[in-house]
């Protein structure tokens, strides 16, 4: 049985709904001949983000004037036959990977079928496409002029990462009172979560001209780098063979630094109950059999990798949005 996607009519559909109809009004009021050819422009043009869209009108109205300066030429001289349509189309091509405008490629083609089928080609129709361009990719510009803001969805998925970071400190707590436990926790799930965030920080980047980097993406970037060491703090976990006095004491740090994921202030003061523990550690006298011994081990290993990932989070500071205003992480 075929499988239907749900129904939905998103905001890029909307504003493509919109642009078609206002190119094709505006182009009849003016006046302009094969008006409908400027919905087409605006369908072209209409893209996720404000940066890609304002490339992709560059692009085709670069390619849109090379064709009809060159179609103009190429027919007046050899005139409207089919066969002279496929050669300036099979030079043109390659032209437009030149100046790196293939995109406008399609776009140039309903430029050139204008020109082969005009009656004749003078200043008029050379005028009546520019028109038709201005008013297609101009819409097409206004239309992705409006775009969604994206903040609300990189708080919900800022929020949604700390609250499972907070999850598996806790989780790491509770398994340090135990030995040979194994983690029931999903990393793959978190790093595809983060990663998707990261992708949405980066479109959001894209629907600003005059910003090149974001905040957000770069906090995602550090939860991602902080990830790998909570992964490798699981599996260091799960090899504690025995009982080990340090335990409790790390138990405990990890249940602190749960509480204060989302806080920087904290970092230094977590920093120094981890070098207590270290110390702790140095001076305690060395364990008698081979298991203790490994566990001594795997403890040390653990300070490491928590230090890893206390500094990764001290090192990047607060989260600051493009306002400058400071929120807490």
């Amino acid at each position: 049985m075929i499988s239907l996607n749900p129904y939905r009519i998103g905001f890029r559909t909307i504003k493509t709904a919109v642009g078609m109809a206002l190119g094709i009004i505006i182009a009849k009021l003016i006046g302009l001949d094969n008006f409908a050819s400027s919905a087409i422009l605006v369908v072209l043009c209409i893209k996720h983000t404000k940066v890609h869209s304002l490339q992709a009108i560059v692009s085709r109205f670069v390619s849109c004037f090379m064709i009809l300066i060159f179609g103009s030429i190429a027919f007046s001289l050899l005139g409207q036959h089919a066969i002279v349509l496929g050669i300036i189309v099979l030079f043109f091509i390659p032209l437009t990977v030149v100046f790196k405008v293939q995109e406008g490629v399609v776009t140039s083609c309903v430029i050139l079928l204008h020109v082969f089928n005009a009656q004749t080609i003078d200043l008029h129709l050379f005028i009546n496409e520019i028109l038709l361009l201005v008013v297609g990719l101009g819409i097409a510009f206004l239309m992705n002029s409006i775009m969604p803001s994206l903040d609300s969805n990189l708080k919900h998925y800022k929020q949604q990462i700390e609250q499972q970071f907070t999850a598996i400190f806790e989780t790491f707590s509770e398994t340090c009172q135990k030995t040979n436990i194994s983690i029931d926790i999903s990393f793959k799930q978190l790093k595809f979560t983060i990663r998707k965030a990261k992708s949405i920080a980066f479109r959001d980047v894209k629907n600003h001209f005059v910003r090149n980097e974001n905040s957000y993406y770069h906090y995602f970037d550090m939860r991602e780098e902080q990830l790998e060491l909570l992964h490798r703090m699981a599996l260091i976990i799960e090899n504690i063979e025995t009982k080990d006095c340090m335990l409790t004491k790390i138990s405990n740090l990890f249940a602190e630094v749960a509480t204060n994921v989302n806080s920087n202030d904290y970092t230094a003061l977590r920093l120094h109950s981890l070098y207590e523990i270290r110390l702790e550690l140095n001076e305690a006298e060395l364990p008698t059999t081979h298991e203790s011994f490994r566990t001594r081990a795997s403890l040390l290993q653990l300070l490491n990798e928590l230090e890893a990932y206390l500094a990764v989070k001290s090192q990047f500071g607060s989260l600051r949005l493009h306002s400058d205003q400071k929120v807490t992480i």
